[in-house]
């Protein structure tokens, strides 16, 4: 099993983002992400971070591992200015990256705070996983230099946006039935929350893709775990990766450490 870092970034120095991610860079981690969020708010925090401004820091500073946004908000970045950031990102750390989507929050939930503070709309669930769907397909596009058109997006193939370097695999982030539905049929992977009916969404993720298609699931890192926490119940579930999270401030010398047991465990 793959288990990968992931470091929110309310609340903390990039520097301190930069120093976990080396960490993580020297052991055994196989992937560091971080999420897409520009304000602090949906975490009662005081601020966040850039993504693409710390990941491409971190590319700068790390040789091996993996570097992906968990995920990007569908609702907030255009396709083209997605691919663009993304594809930069390549250019720094070629063959390490890997990019997650999101629909976006239901308007009760905190995590559209961000959303409704810039006066942007909330749509329905359906709607949202409908632009989900759209940017996907204009995301493909781009990396190709083709045109896509949707009813929510559209992009041309002259938009002169990615540098012909293959598109990164696309990890889709997803609670419901529906949008594990989705990522089966449009995506390279799903990333899924914990929770008592984890087996049956594992199960359905699984579905007739075969090992080609990745499901991964984001858990909190345990720092009195030699392994970051015990990855026993998802082995047997048939995940094929762990996206263990952390918030500030990060404990540099405990993911060090957890990093060689897993290189150990390898």
């Amino acid at each position: 099993m793959k288990t990968d870092l992931v470091l929110a970034p309310f609340d903390s120095a990039i520097g301190d983002m930069l120093a976990a991610a080396r960490a993580a860079d020297a052991g055994g981690f196989d992937t560091v992400w971080t999420y897409d969020h520009f304000s602090g708010l949906v975490v009662n925090g005081h601020w966040s971070r850039d993504p693409f401004v710390t990941l491409g820091a971190m590319a700068a500073t790390t040789e091996r591992i993996g570097l992906g946004i968990l995920v990007a908000n569908a609702a907030n970045r255009h396709p083209a200015q997605l691919a663009c950031a993304v594809n930069s990102l390549q250019s720094l750390a070629p063959g390490r990256v890997r990019l997650g989507v999101g629909a976006g929050a239901a308007p009760r939930s905190p995590w559209s705070a961000e959303r409704v503070v810039i006066g942007g709309s909330v749509p329905d669930a359906a709607t949202r996983r409908a632009i989900l769907v759209e940017t996907i397909g204009a995301l493909r596009a781009l990396w190709a230099a083709d045109a896509f058109t949707g009813e929510h997006l559209r992009v041309s193939a002259a938009m002169a946006v990615t540098d012909g370097s293959a598109m990164p695999p696309v990890v889709v982030g997803a609670s419901s039935a529906a949008t594990i539905e989705l990522a089966r049929a449009h995506a390279d992977g799903v990333n899924l929350l914990p929770g008592d009916d984890l087996p049956q969404r594992v199960a359905t993720a699984r579905g007739a893709r075969g090992a080609d298609f990745e499901i991964s699931v984001l858990a909190p890192l345990d720092p009195n775990h030699e392994l970051g926490g015990d990855p026993t119940g998802l082995t047997d579930l048939g995940v094929g990766r762990r996206t263990l999270y952390v918030r500030a401030p990060f404990d540099v010398e405990r993911i060090a450490a957890i990093g060689r047991a897993l290189k150990r465990a390898d």
